[in-house]
C-alpha cells in the first residue's frame, strides 16, 4: 500500500459522501463511490500498456476493500472527463467554495498519486505511459474553475520539491534566495490562512519523497496522540519536535520545512508557525561576542516558528572558529524555549552525521533524521512537465526523447552534489532562453510555436553530451 495513495483516497472518499449527502439526485442513480471505482478502472487502463485489469484488481482489494471488481462496474470507453470528476465539479460550482479546497481538486490529486505510485514503482514503470498520465492530468487541471480566491493548492495541480515555477519575467533567472521569498507580512495577513487538511495535501502533492511523507505523517501522529493524552491528564512520552533533514541539494528540504512550520502551528505546537530560513553566514560574526548576538537576532526571529539552519555542519569546523558560539546559543535557546521553538539542521548525510556525533548536546536534541533520497529520472521528468506546466509549455516528441535519454545519463552518472529538481529548473530556463532566442526573429508567431520547446532549444549539454563533466551539478545561473 503507497501511503500517498491512501491518505489522498480517503479524503477524496470522505469529500464524496460530503457530495453525496447534498445531491438532490445522485448522477446515474449511482453514488459517488461506485462512480469513482468507475473512473479510477478507466484511469488505469488509459495509463497501462499492459496489466491493466490486476493492476485495478490489487486496487480494489488494497483501497476499496473488494467492493468494486471490474466485472461489475460499466467499463465502457469515454473520451470526456471523468463522471466523478463532473459531478464534484459541479458541486464546487454551486456551492461558491471560497477559500477551501476544491472537492474536484481532490480527485485530481488522487489519481495524481495513483499514476506516480505506478510510474515510480520498480515493477509497473515500464507498463504505464507517462505521456497519456501527465496528459491527462493536465486536462483534468485545466477543468477545474478558476476563481479569484483560489490558490495553487486549490487546483490539486503536481507540485515539485522546488519553489513554485514562476510566470516569465525580467527577473526570470533571479537567484533562488529571491525565487523562494515569502509574500510580505501585510500580504500575509490578507491572505487566508490554509487549515491542516489543506497543509497535509499540499505535502502530498509533492513529487517523490515517499520516505519523508510518511516520517512527517508519523510525527503529525504521534504530536495529535501526545495532545489528546496530556488534555486527559495520562502521562505521554516526550515527543521531539527538532528535527535533522538529510540530502542533497533541490530535494525540498526547504519546502517540506515550510510547510512543517504551518503544520505544527495547526496543531497548536507553535505559536505563528513562520519559518526563518538562515546558513552560517547568517549566525557566525567575525569577533567574539558578536556571533552570540547574530544568532540571538536569528533566534528572536523564529520565535513562536521554525529556525531552519542549511549546511548546519559548517558551524562545527574546530580551533578557534566561532561556529561553536553559533551552536551553543542556539542549544540553550531550545533549552529555555521547549514549547514555543523549533530547530531544523539541514545537510549532506555524511557531513551531518559527523556534525552531529561532534558534540554531545547536538546527538541528545536532534534525535529524529529524516532522509530526503534523490530523485529517479522519471521523477526528475515530472518536475521539469511541472516547470512547464504554468506557461502551457511542453516538449516536442523529439525533445521529450531528449530529455528522457539526458535523464537516464544524469541519474546514471551523477555526481555527490547532484542538484535533483534545481537541475530540471537550469534545463527549464535554459530552454526558455533558447527558445526566445530562436523566435524573436520570426513573425505571425503561432501559439503552438509559443508553447512548444523543440530539440533546437535544449542545451548543448542534453543534446550532446561529450563528457562525464557534462553530468555534473549545473551550478545557479543567476
Amino acid at each position: 500500500m503507497d501511503v500517498s495513495v491512501k491518505n489522498a483516497f480517503d479524503k477524496l472518499v470522505t469529500a464524496c459522501g460530503r457530495v453525496d449527502a447534498h445531491r438532490q439526485k445522485q448522477k446515474d442513480g449511482l453514488p459517488l463511490k461506485r462512480l469513482l471505482a468507475e473512473d479510477v478502472h478507466a484511469f488505469i487502463c488509459l495509463i497501462s500498456k499492459s496489466g491493466a485489469e490486476e493492476r485495478y484488481s490489487c486496487f480494489n482489494e488494497v483501497y476499496q476493500g473488494g467492493a468494486y471488481p471490474s466485472s461489475e462496474l460499466d467499463c465502457t470507453v469515454r473520451d470526456d472527463l471523468p463522471r466523478t470528476f463532473v459531478v464534484l465539479n459541479q458541486f464546487d460550482i454551486s456551492s461558491k467554495r471560497k477559500n477551501s479546497v476544491q472537492t474536484a481538486g481532490l480527485l485530481v490529486v488522487f489519481l495524481s498519486e495513483l499514476g506516480k505510485s505506478y510510474l515510480l514503482s520498480r515493477l509497473d514503470k515500464k507498463d504505464i505511459d507517462p505521456k497519456k498520465y501527465i496528459d491527462y492530468i493536465h486536462s483534468l487541471q485545466d477543468a477545474l474553475p478558476r476563481q479569484e480566491e483560489e490558490r495553487p493548492s486549490d487546483t490539486g495541480k503536481v507540485s515539485t520539491d522546488t519553489a513554485t515555477p514562476k510566470k516569465p519575467s525580467q527577473k526570470a533567472h533571479s537567484e533562488e534566495s529571491k525565487d523562494n521569498e515569502e509574500p510580505t507580512e501585510a500580504a500575509q495577513e490578507d491572505e487566508p490562512e490554509e487549515t491542516l487538511e489543506e497543509l497535509l495535501e499540499k505535502l502530498n502533492a509533492l513529487i517523490g519523497l515517499a520516505g519523508v511523507k510518511q516520517e512527517v505523517s508519523t510525527l503529525i501522529n504521534m504530536i495529535k496522540i501526545k495532545k489528546i493524552r496530556d488534555a486527559r491528564g495520562l502521562k505521554t512520552a516526550n515527543v521531539s519536535k527538532h528535527l535533522v533533514f538529510l540530502g542533497n541539494p533541490g530535494t525540498g528540504k526547504t519546502t517540506v520545512a515550510r510547510l512543517l512550520s504551518k503544520i505544527y502551528k495547526q496543531l497548536g505546537v507553535l505559536e505563528k508557525g513562520q519559518l526563518v530560513e538562515v546558513d552560517r553566514a547568517g549566525l557566525v560574526a567575525g569577533y567574539v561576542g558578536q556571533t552570540a548576538l547574530k544568532t540571538k537576532e536569528k533566534i528572536d526571529e523564529a520565535m513562536g516558528g521554525i529556525l531552519f539552519i542549511d549546511e548546519a555542519y559548517t558551524l562545527a569546523k574546530g580551533g578557534s572558529d566561532f561556529g561553536q558560539e553559533a551552536i551553543d546559543t542556539i542549544l540553550k535557546a531550545m533549552e529555555d524555549n521547549r514549547e514555543n521553538f523549533v530547530v531544523i539542521v539541514a545537510g549532506y548525510p555524511e557531513p551531518m552525521e559527523q556534525f552531529l556525533s561532534s558534540n554531545p548536546g547536538l546527538k541528545s536534541r536532534f534525535n529524529k533524521n529524516i532522509l530526503f533520497e534523490d530523485y529517479t529520472e522519471s521523477e526528475l521528468f515530472c518536475i521539469f512537465n511541472a516547470f512547464c506546466q504554468p506557461y502551457s509549455m511542453k516538449l516536442s516528441d523529439e525533445a521529450e526523447e531528449c530529455v528522457k535519454a539526458y535523464l537516464h545519463r544524469l541519474v546514471q552518472n551523477k555526481s555527490e552534489d547532484f542538484a535533483n529538481g534545481r537541475e530540471m529548473r537550469n534545463l527549464f530556463e535554459a530552454a526558455l532562453s533558447n527558445q526566445a532566442n530562436r523566435l524573436a526573429e520570426k513573425t505571425d508567431l503561432s501559439d503552438e510555436e509559443l508553447n512548444e520547446i523543440v530539440k533546437d532549444d535544449l542545451p548543448a549539454w542534453v543534446i550532446r553530451p561529450q563528457s562525464s563533466d557534462d553530468f555534473s551539478v549545473r551550478k545557479e545561473t543567476g
